[in-house]
């Protein structure tokens, strides 16, 4: 897969914005300075026409009023200028061969009362023409003067006016590609700088593995804002992996643990039976012991399944449940062994309690506190659900009068495999899977799981669910 550089793109990203505001920007300054020159050629051209009115004199000729004095004239030899009596007699013209040019020009605009102003080419010459017509005042000390009216035509070439033009584009576009060239270099430098937090990040992200969860961004990370978020991401990812790693690899330890306990007691039960030659009572009571030791096996077998079907299952879409009716179903199925161990079971509530969780899980959850709290209850005592729902959270109070449990094993009473009871013996009973099957239940519920205990007083586990509507 071919690398991409962000520095690159961000530099040639932001280049080629620069270039098409450079090119927009010398687009209108050229047409504004065309726009401009042309104005001030247009102005030039109108002073030129007045000098040239300036230069009409009494004429020599009996026959011809006025006449065009050259000798007052300072126009340059480029030009071309025709004047004309009202009359279309021509008073006088440029000497230049493209003067020629003009000849005709008045009759054609004659309709044209004011000033006005084309383009004409004379030998791949282009030249700006003004038409205009003027009064020539003559002789104003007696009696104020004759006003003899003329038509002026007046042009000069533009080739100087399109090269003025043509320099101020290139002006324009060098001073923008010197800019772009500048902004380029700095750009880079800065990005260099700018984007440094980014590349320590990547490094310091680069040094995790899964046998080295440290994470250490630098300082200059750290004080960058808007790398805080992708820090914090970071970290609580990091910290997840790292927990389920570790649970994982407890999980891994417990379970060979507690399979290598139940087979040891195995072997040890066979060993024993092997042992001599044995009555018919004595291989009838080791191979009862046989079977609680293979119906444990089973039954740690099958609640580690369970953990891990709910753990990689995840969000599952839930179902909406009467958890009420669940725990009374559970309570009445469960009402046997909980006779033989003389303990009774009671249901506070009698509205319908809905949650969002799937069936099976609701079963799974309720059994497990259900027969937790039984076996951990003494002859003649009672196992107490009390059950609410209000403000959206369904609560499940399951509580027993059992022995408790001490104050420094409740954080980890949640755990896999953690039990209070450290012999594990035959008689302590349980998995220690129970409890942790429930949290798992609750937590993929969106729900929390609580205890409540102490030696000598019973304890009471809380479980809050979503309620749903049904």
């Amino acid at each position: 897969m071919r690398m991409r550089s962000l520095t690159r793109r961000l530099i040639v990203g932001v280049l080629l914005a620069e270039l098409l505001c450079a090119a927009g920007f010398a687009v209108v300054a050229i047409v504004h300075e065309m726009h401009v020159r042309r104005r001030a050629f247009d102005i030039m051209l109108r002073g030129r026409a007045d000098s040239l009115l300036g230069a009409v004199q009494d004429a020599d000729d009996p026959e011809a009023n006025v006449t065009v004095d050259r000798s007052e004239l300072v126009l340059p030899a480029e030009d071309i200028y025709e004047v004309l009596s009202p009359t279309g007699r021509r008073l006088g013209e440029s000497e230049n061969a493209d003067a020629r040019a003009l000849r005709g020009l008045a009759a054609s605009q004659r309709e044209a009362q004011r000033e006005k102003y084309f383009e004409i080419e004379v030998g791949r010459v282009h030249y700006r023409v003004l038409r205009t017509e003027g009064v020539r005042v003559i002789d104003r000390l007696e009696n104020g003067g004759t006003r003899r009216p003329v038509t002026l035509i007046y042009g000069a070439p533009t080739r100087h006016l399109f090269r003025e033009v043509v320099e101020a584009a290139r002006f324009y576009v060098l001073t923008s590609v010197l800019l772009l060239a500048v902004t380029g270099a700095v750009l880079a430098w800065l990005l260099g700088r700018w984007l440094s937090p980014l590349r320590e990040l990547a490094l310091s992200a680069s040094r995790v593995s899964v046998t080295s969860w440290e994470f250490e961004p630098t300082e200059n990370a750290l004080r960058t804002r808007e790398l805080n978020p992708i820090i914090l991401s970071m970290r609580q990812l990091l910290a997840g992996l790292r927990e389920a790693f570790e649970r994982q690899r407890r999980f891994t330890g417990d379970a060979a643990h507690e399979l290598k306990t139940s087979l040891t007691l195995l072997k040890s039960s066979l060993q024993l039976l092997t042992m001599g030659r044995r009555n018919a009572e004595e291989y009838e009571a080791g191979l009862r012991d046989l079977t609680i030791d293979i119906q444990r096996m089973e039954e740690l077998t099958e609640r580690m399944l369970a953990l891990a079907r709910i753990e990689e299952e995840g969000e599952k879409p839930a179902e909406v449940v009467d958890l009420g009716m669940t725990v009374r179903s559970l309570a009445q199925r469960l009402k046997p062994l909980a006779e033989a161990r003389q303990v009774t079971i009671g249901v506070i509530g009698d509205g319908a309690c809905l949650v969002s969780v799937q069936a099976s899980d609701a079963e799974i959850l309720g059994s497990n506190l259900l027969m937790n709290a039984v076996q951990h209850s003494p002859a003649g005592a009672e196992v107490t659900v009390t059950l609410t729902a209000r403000n959206g959270t369904a609560e499940m109070r399951v509580g027993d009068r059992g022995d408790g449990i001490p104050e420094s094993a409740l954080p980890h009473i949640f755990e896999r495999f953690y039990r209070t009871d450290a012999s594990r013996s035959r008689q302590s009973g349980g998995t220690g899977l129970g409890l942790a099957i429930c949290k798992a239940i609750v937590e993929r519920s969106r729900g929390t799981i609580a205890v409540e205990s102490g030696m000598g007083r019973g304890t009471v586990i809380i479980v809050r669910l979503p309620t749903a509507r049904g």
